[in-house]
């Protein structure tokens, strides 16, 4: 257990990292603290749209307000995109994820 959880934790920082590269992504909620689960929204485009071209490419994240209505006001949003990290995703998975979302920023992804 304390393998997976340094793995995961691990996963999370590189996540968190790549992530931010990504001109007009905002990440809500960065604990230091936290579990293995990210959540964004990106300048432009709703979040149900971002999760559903991503579902296109094969990633698989949630988007909406995931029951967490009254948090995500207090951050100024009502819905997010939130891909969850596990033991058994990859660098090379979160790496896909980011590339889409450059992707989508520079329009060659349609919505």
């Amino acid at each position: 257990m304390p393998n997976i959880t340094r793995y995961e934790h691990d996963l999370l920082t590189y996540a968190t990292d790549s992530l931010q590269s990504v001109p007009g992504l905002r990440l809500i909620g960065t604990a230091k603290e936290k579990a293995g689960v990210l959540s964004f929204v990106l300048d432009g485009h709703r979040t149900e749209d971002v999760g559903a071209a991503l579902n296109r490419q094969g990633i698989a994240v949630r988007a909406g307000h995931h029951c967490a209505q009254p948090i995500l006001r207090r951050f100024g949003v009502e819905s997010t995109v939130r891909p969850s990290l596990a033991f058994y995703n990859t660098c090379e998975e979160i790496d896909a994820l980011v590339a889409a979302l450059w992707n989508l920023k520079l329009g060659h992804t349609s919505l």
